[in-house]
């Protein structure tokens, strides 16, 4: 197969997403979403780096140990751990950010972007 190096060639590959998968990206936290966070005790969050590299780390405690603190803000609570710094220093240098929160036993996922400080 040929190296994909732009859009065009990256769509002709793939079929159009689905409406519902498309329906799937919402402007904020609703209840379902409030819900999943609640009973996640675990979360990878991604980071990006101020050189492009990219960078996951795992954050977990006990399910709720996520805030939600309005419809566009989650509070995540600093845990002790390698003080290597690498998510806190990427944000600093580029805020975008990626989490992924998983429940035990629960087949989906949920996956919120945005902006961290």
């Amino acid at each position: 197969m040929a190296r994909i190096d732009n859009l065009a060639a990256l769509r002709a590959v793939y079929k159009p997403a689905t409406d519902r998968s498309v329906a799937k990206v919402l402007p904020g936290i609703d209840g379902h979403c409030r819900r999943f966070i609640a009973l996640s005790p675990f979360l990878l969050l991604a980071t990006g780096g101020p050189d492009g590299t990219s960078d996951v780390s795992p954050r977990g405690d006990a399910p709720g140990f996520v805030t939600v603190a309005d419809d566009t803000t989650l509070l995540l609570p600093d845990r002790p751990g390698n003080n290597r710094l690498d998510s806190l220093e990427n944000i600093i240098a580029r805020p975008g950010v990626g989490l992924l929160f998983l429940v035990p036993g629960v087949d989906e996922t949920l996956r919120v972007n945005g902006t961290a400080e």
